[in-house]
């Protein structure tokens, strides 16, 4: 998710959850061969998400230049217009439309197509290994909440757009996969799954090293810790418990229960002590 910057830029087989493999090295060298052609197989949801996330930035595009721009406003005008992501007008006018709305706006091209590069290639694969169109699409969407809660309990004047929080949400599956299937892995499958995890981290919290001026890395901490709580809620039961200890996993299980219902509750307690500013008022025309 990136921030506006002076107000004129924005920055059926495997079952439930991440399936753990338990297979032989044969099964593990035959899932090795047929594992890049079914990275980029059709995704229902995924491709859906990036269908929404590009007809959506075209969508701005064609809106500003044939509206706003010929009204005077600017770009950013037109974003929090959309729906951008802003405390202010979470906390004091109630438009909690804006968890989501912000999920699918841009703020340039370069933005939405590496956004929607990593949803691509991350997408793709985290759908494959979950197998199930509904707790993908929720994995997607809490990951993108947790995100946005998180940036309002720290971040409340910021004003930010971005599909990111969702995505490194995915992250957090992925960690939870490769975590329960390397030993299982060939060497091939470790290297491929590692690198592109690695290129994908990196592009995400790029921020970190450029000192995040016009990244929100409250989004994107709350949307990796979202998605990863929620990756062992799904995975839970059917595999965490075959590879690890049953009380650790279970500890681990209503810790993970436990963010994912606290977190908005604290949101709203830190926010309700805070005087949030309605950031954009002045942004847009009256």
């Amino acid at each position: 998710m990136s921030n506006i910057h002076g107000f004129d830029s924005f920055s059926r087989g495997r079952g439930v959850g991440i399936s753990s493999s338990t297979s032989s090295n044969s099964d593990s060298n035959k899932d090795d061969k047929i594992y890049q052609p079914a990275l980029y197989k059709l995704r229902k949801v995924t491709s859906c998400l990036l269908v929404l996330n590009i007809s959506i930035y075209f969508f701005q595009l064609i809106a500003f230049y044939l509206y706003f721009n010929k009204r005077g406003d600017s770009w950013s005008c037109e974003l929090i217009k959309f729906g951008a992501f802003q405390g202010g007008k979470i906390k004091n006018h109630y438009e909690y439309h804006r968890f989501i709305t912000s999920m699918f706006l841009h703020n340039s091209m370069a933005h939405m197509g590496s956004n929607c590069l990593s949803l691509f290639f991350l997408g793709y694969q985290v759908e494959h290994e979950i197998n199930n169109k509904l707790y993908y699409a929720l994995l997607y969407f809490i990951s993108g909440l947790a995100g946005g809660f998180v940036s309002l309990a720290f971040n409340q004047n910021s004003i930010s757009v971005g599909a990111s929080g969702a995505i490194i949400g995915l992250c957090g599956n992925f960690v939870i996969y490769f975590l329960l299937n390397y030993r299982n892995m060939t060497q091939r499958k470790r290297y491929s799954y590692g690198t592109m995890f690695l290129f994908l981290f990196i592009n995400l919290f790029s921020g970190m090293m450029e000192g995040g001026e016009n990244i929100n890395m409250a989004a994107h901490i709350g949307g990796f810790l979202g998605g990863f709580a929620f990756s062992i809620i799904l995975t839970y039961k059917k595999n965490v418990r075959l590879q690890f200890n049953n009380s650790f996993a279970k500890k681990l299980y209503i810790v993970s229960i436990a963010f994912l219902i606290l977190l908005p509750i604290a949101t709203i307690l830190i926010v309700s002590f805070k005087k949030v500013k309605n950031s954009t008022d002045y942004i847009c025309r009256k």
